[in-house]
């Protein structure tokens, strides 16, 4: 495999002849660097990217590697198709440290020779898509493909990485896609100045590799690929039985009234209250998806040649489950054209939707009940009444909806201008907020009897570190692990045992992150469970990617080990969330625990990690 170092200082780079997965790249520069010893947006903060190497469909995600300014650990995200043109390069690895004197662009070109070069970028871009169409100006005639970032990552910890993909000298409509969790926009800005990579290049692909790795998939499942592609896949791209697609068209269907509503307040109440909040969630979110893009086929892909077609889009907007439900449900929006509005411009500004979302319906939540005041925000209150939902008709909801919708985007606004000391405060996340602010509005939180961290959904790391939990609500993404915020866990919508859901949570582990680290799309690791082993052998000469990986995810621990160690949840709603779910599936011993005394979510935490210690062979317990 060929890598390359690129200091963005000196402008020089380093080939390094190295046969290593992009995360492992990632952890070997992040030790090597020492780079728990700096400030997160320290130039040595290497940002290091890559790509898997399997020639199959849906193995061509772009892999980033980064030490997190939110949870403060080393952190990694992906993108899909992206490493489809990046393979054109030639490398399979990058590395960055330094930093540019100017904003500017990354430039990796191989058209008969590895080319790397700097682009100072003078003009004043505001938006994702108008940093995009710089890149795609500069490079029109190249079979190119860029990642930049946006607003958000120049002045938040929050800044997600987005790319869409360029056909025929345009970009493609509902192909966008983003690597957004953990802030590496941020790092890559922040602590390199570098606005965005482009990449471009005429290399071939090993023809030879993709037809024994067909050969593998045939020979196992006795049928043609692509039939045991689409079999697999049916949720993402089209399900007769739901009659709808992609995650955003079943996944309302599949978690029902468990989905993510009022800043997660799901806990107070009722199940069957919660029921009728669905009935209005599948009639004015799921009922125009439906007709808007599932009829009219309005689907397409990341970028690489699959069939599965799993990004739906509308009236030019891609539409997917956890951006609507963190910046639509979860902020009290209930009408799918002004989360439209609000999921635009998250992505204009480039922030990650899922992080951001949280933040915003937190900042709701706080306003509702006093902790926060609208001229403090330059907001008004949003409309925070659950029953008002449930009450209402469809003109009263879309007028509710609006309302919420033009606070989270005048906030979104404001958060990036860095409006005032609050906004300042607000950017570095939940967690170093409420520290905060529970300080300098002591009066208020001893006036409402709850800190402003009892509100905030995240899991905390270490004395800093935080990450705001995806949109389902299963104790498996609540629980402060190694990594947090990607799906290195157990998330089926269920209550178990701690030391059960320790076990299911490796289980997960263990097919999860040799697939993130292969740089292949999650949606198709059913059918790749069974034969990941053979391919990744035959292919690349892993002898067990299972075992390689849960070695990485021990090395993992160690460096964040050097930042901190797991701590006792720290936010009552999150408390609350996993006490609700022991009542919602009937769970009498612990529901009575919890009933006795809300700590006893330490006990049930503690168990989990202590198990989940034991499996992996590493020591993640909370003292």
């Amino acid at each position: 495999m060929k890598n390359a170092l690129i200091n963005a200082t000196t402008k020089k780079f380093e080939i390094i002849e190295k046969n290593i997965l992009p995360i492992e790249w990632g952890l070997y520069w992040h030790n090597k660097f020492e780079t728990w010893k700096y400030d997160v947006y320290d130039e040595k903060n290497v940002f290091c990217f890559g790509i898997g190497g399997l020639p199959i469909i849906g193995g061509h995600r772009l892999i980033f590697s980064f030490r997190s300014p939110l949870w403060d650990g080393f952190y990694f995200s992906s993108m899909g198709g992206a490493g489809y043109q990046f393979k054109n390069t030639g490398l399979n690895n990058v590395g960055i440290i330094g930093r540019c004197e100017k904003p500017s662009f990354l430039v990796i070109e191989n058209e008969g020779q590895l080319k790397i070069d700097f682009i100072e970028v003078k003009e004043d871009l505001k938006t994702v898509y108008e940093v995009s169409e710089y890149a795609l100006d500069l490079y029109k005639d190249k079979n190119m493909r860029s990642v930049v970032v946006g607003e958000a990552a120049k002045r938040t910890n929050m800044g997600g990485l987005f790319s869409q993909t360029v056909r025929n000298s345009k970009f493609v409509e509902g192909s966008e896609d983003w690597a957004a969790r953990g802030g590496g926009g941020s790092v890559l800005y922040r602590a390199h100045n570098i606005i965005g990579i482009i990449f471009f290049g005429d290399g071939k692909e090993d023809k030879e590799k993709k037809e024994k790795a067909k050969e593998i998939i045939e020979n196992y499942y006795k049928k043609p690929m692509s039939k045991v592609v689409l079999e697999h896949t049916k949720k993402y791209r089209y399900n007769d039985e739901t009659k709808t697609g992609g995650t955003f068209g079943n996944n309302w269907l599949l978690y029902k009234e468990k989905v993510p509503i009022f800043n997660w307040r799901m806990p107070y109440i009722s199940k069957e209250d919660r029921k009728k909040i669905l009935e209005k969630i599948l009639k004015y979110y799921l009922e125009p998806f439906n007709k808007e893009s599932i009829e009219t086929k309005k689907w397409t892909n990341c970028g690489e040649p699959c069939p599965v077609l799993c990004k739906k889009y509308r009236n030019r907007n891609k539409v997917d489950y956890e951006p609507y439900a963190a910046n639509g449900t979860l902020l009290g929006i209930f009408d799918l054209y002004e989360t439209d509005k609000v999921t635009k411009t998250v992505d204009e500004l480039g922030f990650d939707a899922i992080e951001v979302g949280n933040l915003i319906a937190w900042v709701f939540e706080l306003l509702d009940v006093g902790l926060l005041k609208e001229e403090e925000l330059k907001i008004k209150k949003p409309i925070f009444d659950y029953k008002k939902i449930i009450e209402s008709c469809e003109e009263d909801i879309k007028e509710i909806s609006k309302h919420n919708a033009e606070q989270a985007v005048k906030f979104l606004h404001n958060l990036v201008r860095e409006e005032n000391e609050i906004y300042k405060i607000l950017s570095f996340g939940k967690r170093k907020a409420s520290r905060i602010l529970n300080e300098k509005y002591k009066d208020r939180v001893n006036k409402v009897g709850k800190k402003f961290n009892d509100f905030a959904a995240y899991i905390p790391f270490g004395n800093w570190g935080e990450i705001a939990p995806n949109l389902y609500w299963t104790p498996g993404f609540f629980i402060p692990m190694v990594i947090q915020g990607r799906y290195l866990t157990y998330y089926k919508p269920e209550f178990n045992e701690p030391e059960k859901l320790a076990e299911l949570i490796v289980d997960s582990i263990k097919l999860e992150l040799p697939i993130e680290n292969l740089g292949i799309c999650r949606f198709h690791r059913r059918w790749l469970k069974p034969i990941l082993n053979e391919l990744t052998k035959e292919l690349l000469g892993i002898e067990n990617i299972v075992e390689d990986s849960l070695k990485l995810y021990r090395d993992i621990c160690e460096y964040n080990k050097k930042l901190g160690y797991p701590v006792k949840i720290e936010s009552e709603r999150i408390r609350d969330l996993i006490i609700g779910l022991a009542k919602e599936y009937n769970n009498e011993e612990w529901s009575k625990k919890f009933e006795d005394d809300k700590n006893n979510v330490n006990e049930y935490v503690k168990r989990v990690l202590e198990k989940y210690s034991e499996l992996l062979g590493i020591d993640w317990r909370i003292n």
